[in-house]
């Protein structure tokens, strides 16, 4: 590794306080949500600047180790902001001798490639968008009957559709695995010749997954990633739609979102901006196209499209804010800790440093979907906590190990960062000492404090008096720290709070945590036993809205804060 490269990756991980051995999480369990508020510009702040400047160099470390093909490999990387609309950073690399499969002679945010199963994700958007969140509560049946009487009543060799709803489908939970044996079975049953294999029909899927796909689980089992499960997600969409999947997804999402580079078929024409790999490899899967099969791994889309997407999503342009929220959760676990299934969310549960440059840690949910289609392949990915979004696009014949790794090194970065950002804005602009100048003695400090996530309650006194006992309902010494808790005076979107301009009100609750705390669980990284604790989220909303808190901020500066119970109001004083 050159010199250059290893100050690269040093700054990197110094300025953004990425994950190091040694780190464990706080003591005081947060709220899980944001630690703090993210209504700024993160391209104005010192962690944002130092992420990009280092990312060059994290990027040609992996190049010089062999660990990324820097010849073979071509990709675009977008990270983009709610707090501006507007991308945050870009990186291109084009791999010696791969010009020739740019057909605009350019790689740029509007190149178009293959994503792969990120398909799946717009697939499941335009559902909601058209059907509302309701219909994952559906069976699949209402909308496909000819899947119901499957031939055998065996549930050990067929799938029975009748227990199997719409959201088991969309969180990889109906069993349905995979479709690998799909093209053998219509070759050798005679359902079609090989010829006509692009021409797949909607009636054979249902015939293959009715009488011939063989269960891989019992429904709700557990998340078993599943392609062909997604085949029947975009029949339920044309069902749902009266419409082709293509124009379904072209009509509920891509023009209303000007998606202008979004397709559900392979681009063609002389005027194309795309990433074409048939020059260099004619294996290259950019004209596999087979409608049927688009649904779970077909589109294609370029990176101003998955900004513009991503946006929307945080945002709530299509869906209202509770649906928003609604879908993106958690709907299934995995065998590991840290990864959770969505609808078809891959949630990564991180460990992000509480405070700039601490060992410290806490737990924020990154989305994300990724995708592949051999030498094709795409993540995206987008972190509510920060109101920060990314999409990787890549291409080459290492394309399929290259994304994990360009996606290591984007997150490692950024993501921390974006909360080290959060962290210094809430020193400059949200800490601080507050009064009630109609009541002498009445005052509340709020503080940024190393290692510790949220704000810091650090007084509260109310004429003259200690009120940390109204807060905690007990004489017991305790830690009091804020969280906001996503309710604003402006609509309740994800990215509500990261409003840069005007006058904005948003509600906090505290948390407590008793002195000493205990500890946390050994499999979180603590010194604790089997279990965890401190039931934080049991907890709040018991002493008479005395843990609301409601911040006024002026041009994102907290310049008010309301205590509910109170009934008082603080206003800066430093």
């Amino acid at each position: 590794m050159h010199f250059i490269a290893i100050l690269g990756l040093f700054s990197a991980i110094s300025a953004a306080g990425s994950a190091t051995v040694g780190f464990e999480p706080t003591d005081q369990v947060p709220l899980l949500g944001p630690s703090f508020l993210s209504n700024f510009d993160p391209t104005n702040t010192d962690a944002i600047r130092n992420a990009t400047e280092a990312f060059p160099c994290v990027i040609d470390a992996l190049f010089e180790n062999g660990v990324l093909n820097k010849t073979d490999l071509t990709f675009a990387i977008d990270v983009f902001s709610a707090a501006t609309n507007k991308s945050v950073y870009n990186y291109y690399h084009v791999g010696e001798g791969q010009n020739k499969t740019l057909t605009a002679g350019v790689l740029n945010d509007k190149t178009i490639s293959r994503i792969g199963s990120v398909s799946k994700l717009f697939t499941v958007y335009a559902i909601i968008a058209k059907a509302g969140i309701d219909v994952f509560s559906h069976p699949v049946t209402r909308y496909i009957p000819e899947l119901a009487r499957n031939s055998s009543g065996d549930s050990l060799e067929h799938i029975n559709w009748d227990d199997i709803t719409v959201g088991a489908l969309a969180s990889h939970q109906a069993g349905s695995g995979g479709p690998t044996e799909l093209i053998i079975w219509l070759v050798l049953s005679g359902e079609a010749q090989p010829e006509d294999l692009i021409n797949i029909t909607p009636e054979q899927l249902f015939k293959y997954m009715r009488d011939v796909k063989h269960p891989v689980t019992s429904p709700f089992q557990g998340a078993i990633y599943s392609d062909a499960g997604f085949l029947v997600l975009g029949q339920i969409l044309a069902r749902i739609s009266g419409q082709q999947y293509k124009d379904a997804v072209r009509d509920i999402l891509f023009e209303p979102l000007a998606l202008d580079g979004m397709s559900a078929t392979m681009p063609n024409g002389s005027d194309i901006n795309a990433i074409d790999r048939r020059p260099v490899d004619p294996d290259t899967t950019f004209d596999d196209d087979t409608a049927v099969l688009t649904p779970s791994g077909g589109l294609f889309a370029n990176g101003a499209d998955l900004r513009a997407a991503g946006l929307s999503i945080l945002n709530s342009e299509l869906l209202s804010p509770s649906v928003t929220r609604q879908w993106m959760k958690p709907l299934a676990g995995t065998g590991s800790l840290v990864e959770l299934v969505g609808a078809p969310w891959e949630i990564h549960r991180l460990a992000v440093p509480t405070t700039p440059g601490s060992s410290r840690t806490r737990i924020s949910d990154l989305y994300t979907k990724s995708g592949g289609n051999v030498d094709y392949t795409c993540i995206f990915g987008l972190s509510p906590d920060h109101g920060l979004g990314f999409s990787i696009l890549v291409g080459g014949s290492t394309a399929s190990s290259a994304r994990w790794e360009i996606r290591n090194a984007l997150g490692e970065l950024f993501i921390p960062a974006a909360e080290a950002a959060a962290a210094d804005n809430a020193q400059n602009n949200l800490a601080g000492t507050f009064i009630d100048q109609t009541t002498p003695g009445t005052n509340l400090t709020l503080s940024v404090d190393d290692d510790l996530p949220g704000l810091g309650l650090k007084a509260f006194y109310i004429g003259g008096v200690e009120s940390f006992q109204n807060l905690t309902g007990t004489t017991k010494k305790a830690s009091l720290r804020l969280f906001p808790t996503g309710l604003t005076s402006h609509p309740q979107s994800l990215a509500s709070l990261y409003k840069a301009d005007g006058t904005i009100k948003v509600a906090h609750r505290t948390i407590k945590g008793f002195i000493p705390l205990k500890p946390r669980a050994k499999s979180e990284g603590g010194k604790g036993g089997l279990f965890d604790n401190q039931q934080v989220w049991q907890n709040i909303d018991f002493t008479d809205r005395f843990d609301e808190f409601i911040f006024t901020l002026d041009q994102g500066k907290l310049i008010s804060v309301e205590s509910t119970g109170a009934n008082k109001t603080f206003t800066r004083v430093e």
